[in-house]
């Protein structure tokens, strides 16, 4: 019998060779080059991230088939994703797509976060053949799909195998179409023994959250990472309420600066540093609320207290800034960012007797003492003008100091441009900053539309630097107050010589912040003048926040005369830090001008005292000199 031998090339072998499947962690560890952050350089370090593992390793486990992270940033979202996938690439060869929000998003994480890392270490290069402009086709055959959730075209006609989906609550769903997520999840039905899912995001407003919803009511378990107190050893979930700051300090920036911020453990009391923090955070696991047998969907739910990126401090520090607006908005951002959960703004209404009693001793037109400036919001209507006027101090507490209505033109509203108003204790003061609405409406002679009106008299009073124009913007946007520039009339497109700037203000954030600030126990309360009447609360309630059945919450006005309340929101947003310079910035300047004139007059007299004597002594001697002394 004739014995046969066989050669293979190296690629055969390759093939052939029996690949030593390893935890995707161990594998990711020792594969993967990190390539920006404080470790570039350098290998993945999960010794970092101690509570990155447990994730990676629960997708490749049998029987699990997706894997939801409801994560908050700055806590290593992008390596998990990268290191599933390149272990996907490695050692399952088939289709694999991997989402992004938007066109832009899928680019920027194509070209500096996937390319570089297979690019940048040996173990991986191999594994890329070339890049295309729909997806990166592997050495294996396989090709890795590139997809913007925006795209319903870019995820269909395609069977996916392994599907990583990033910032899932991002995903907008276009206007006769399916739900993104769903129709993703779609394409591995063909695989369905074999898929993989990976979903990570952020959540994203309230309960309504996309990846909220997915890990605490469609997967089978849902995981918390638990850690071990430095101090007594026991075991628990973290959470933001116990986050706590030393010597009761308020300030955001101290806490900061100082390093203020400690956690507190439920079971001994003990405080923990970052660094203790960090020791706990090495010990943890993850354990799941309620364990099932064999689970097909697991979720993890990762706050930022467990990243040894982000300082208990600076935790802490956002909490305080945020209570201290009093701005739901702040609030949804602090739990939804530091702490990884949904929030649901409240509802707001409220009604003329409860704002009366924000009355307090302040005379009417009077500034109280401690303010440092006075803004006025003035609603421009077709044959007058209603305006109100604030005094601020600068932790903006606010006082009514004016309200009112006057009929007839400009020439009569200029009255306010140069009003005074007596300070208690001395003094008076006059307006920082006036603040006309530019919304619109047509006047009685039909030459000039209000805007128009509007722009041509703050440009008439450019020089003043204290007469803006604004405007209510259509719906949310990212600043209270967004500046832009008009340099031609808005009708009749006349040039408007050196043009002005036009403030568009997030009415909706504003009106949220005054209710905020007429609760009783707010770190920036409202105060109304000793003489304010009903007429004036009736409009300030005029409105209401209410929840659509859609569960969107929208302003809705349940009084006819709201503008009170509109001029209250434009002397506000005049105190927004989005201006120049701001509050904070003219109370420092009104510090330092008196310490300065405090110094002034202490040299003043003692040049006076210095004087006194010289002139004393000049008399003594002529004395002496006629005594012949």
């Amino acid at each position: 019998m004739t014995a046969v031998t066989f050669r293979f090339s190296d690629a055969e072998r390759d093939i052939f060779r029996k690949r030593e499947r390893l935890p995707v962690s161990v594998w990711a560890a020792r594969n993967i080059i990190v390539q920006d952050g404080p470790y570039a350089g350098s290998r993945l370090r999960l010794d970092a991230t101690p509570y990155l593992p447990g994730i990676m390793d629960t997708l490749f486990q049998p029987g699990v088939e997706e894997v939801d992270v409801c994560a908050s940033p700055q806590i290593g979202k992008t390596e998990l994703m990268m290191a599933c996938l390149f272990y996907s690439m490695e050692h399952h060869p088939g289709p694999k797509m991997m989402v992004m929000p938007d066109e832009d998003t899928l680019a920027r994480a194509v070209q500096k976060k996937l390319l570089p890392r297979m690019r940048g270490s040996a173990s991986l290069r191999r594994l890329l053949h070339r890049d295309t402009r729909n997806g990166v086709e592997l050495s294996d055959g396989s090709t890795l799909f590139l997809a913007s959730a925006q795209s319903p075209s870019q995820r269909a006609s395609v069977s996916i195998m392994h599907m990583f989906m990033d910032e899932v609550d991002l995903y907008r769903q276009i206007a006769g179409q399916g739900a993104p997520v769903y129709e993703l999840r779609e394409r591995t039905i063909s695989y369905s023994h074999k898929r993989k899912l990976l979903l990570i995001s952020k959540p994203m407003g309230d309960e309504s959250s996309s990846i909220w919803t997915l890990v605490t009511r469609e997967c089978d378990e849902l995981r918390r990472f638990h850690v071990a107190c430095p101090a007594c050893g026991s075991y628990q979930e973290m959470s933001l309420d116990r986050v706590v700051v030393l010597e009761g300090c308020a300030d955001p920036r101290e806490v900061k600066r100082r390093k203020l911020g400690r956690y507190q453990c439920e079971h001994c009391k003990y405080q923990w540093s970052d660094h203790a923090r960090d020791v706990a955070v090495s010990r943890g696991e993850w354990r799941a609320d309620e364990p099932v047998p064999q689970p097909r969907s697991v979720g993890f739910h990762l706050p930022s207290l467990v990243s040894r990126f982000v300082s208990l401090s600076d935790i802490a520090a956002d909490r305080l800034a945020a209570e201290a607006s009093g701005d739901q908005r702040a609030m949804k951002d602090y739990h939804n960012g530091r702490g990884a959960l949904p929030y649901s703004q409240k509802e707001l209404e409220t009604d003329a007797r409860k704002i009366l009693a924000l009355r307090c001793d302040l005379p009417p037109r009077t500034v109280p003492r401690g303010a440092v400036a006075l803004t006025c919001g003035v609603d421009v209507q077709k044959r007058g003008f209603w305006f109100t006027v604030w005094a601020w101090a600068e932790n903006l507490e606010s006082w009514l100091v004016d309200y009112g209505y006057i009929a007839g033109d400009w020439d009569d509203v200029e009255v306010l441009h140069d009003a005074r108003y007596p300070v208690e204790g001395g003094g008076e003061m006059g307006l920082w900053r006036l603040a006309y609405d530019s919304g619109g409406g047509e006047t009685d002679s039909g030459q000039w539309s209000r805007t128009e009106e509007v722009y041509l008299h703050v440009r008439k009073h450019a020089r003043t630097r204290k007469v803006f124009a604004v405007k209510g913007a259509s719906r949310e946007q990212l600043a209270p107050v967004r500046w832009s520039t008009i340099d031609k009339l808005p009708r009749s497109g006349r040039q408007l010589p050196g043009g002005l700037q036009l403030g568009t203000i997030d009415t909706a954030f504003f009106k949220g912040l005054i209710h905020g600030r007429m609760d009783p126990d707010s770190r920036q309360p409202m105060h109304l003048h000793s003489g304010t009447e009903e007429d004036f609360t009736a409009q300030i309630a005029a409105e209401r926040l209410v929840r659509t059945k859609s569960g969107e919450l929208l302003w809705e006005r349940i009084r006819r005369d709201n503008h009170y309340l509109d001029c209250t929101v434009i002397a506000s947003a005049c105190v927004d830090s989005s201006w120049v310079p701001s509050l904070q910035m003219l109370a420092r300047a009104q510090r330092k001008n008196r310490a300065e004139g405090e110094n002034q007059a202490v040299e003043n007299r003692n040049q006076a005292v210095a004087g006194r004597q010289m002139a004393a002594g000049d008399a003594k001697s002529r004395i002496l000199g006629r005594r012949g002394v």
